[in-house]
């Protein structure tokens, strides 16, 4: 009887500790962001600026939501001409560099797509991150694309 009581205070804070995990805790690895810079360049660049997933925009949208939601968005929306096209993997690598993007740290575990881990992470921007472009550059992704847009006349 004792045994029990004493797991179950065991189990409630690990099951607290898993709420309480953030993008701020290093939640994909280093190997998934680079793997998703080369995906972003080839796949979401040519419509996408960094700026537009980084800094004010990113922070207005998803800061306090769940990774679960913006995997979500980005695998039900994304590529804007066939949504849901690619797979797991390849959605899920590119969350980890739109994370990178942001400042937000890589860590030892790689971010599943499958094990439900995402819905239980917040997103939240480390202390004084602002995920500006220059921010990501400094970290080594990939710089914006800048095309010239051709005049109709």
């Amino acid at each position: 009887m004792l045994a029990v009581l004493l797991l179950v205070p065991a189990a409630a804070r690990a099951q607290q500790r898993a709420a309480s995990l953030t993008t701020a805790d290093g939640v994909y690895t280093a190997a998934q962001a680079k793997s998703g810079g080369d995906l972003y360049v080839m796949l979401c660049q040519s419509c996408h600026a960094a700026i537009t997933h980084t800094g004010t925009p990113f922070r207005a949208k998803w800061v306090g939501r769940t990774l679960g939601d913006l995997y979500t968005y980005i695998r039900e929306e994304m590529p804007k001409t066939e949504p849901g096209s690619l797979s797991e993997d390849e959605y899920t690598l590119v969350l980890a560099y739109i994370l990178r993007m942001n400042g937000m740290p890589a860590g030892r575990r790689a971010l599943n797509p499958t094990d439900g881990s995402m819905a239980r992470i917040r997103i939240d921007m480390p202390v004084g991150e602002t995920g500006t472009v220059e921010r990501a550059q400094q970290l080594g992704v990939h710089a914006p694309i800048r095309r010239a847009v051709a005049s109709p006349n």
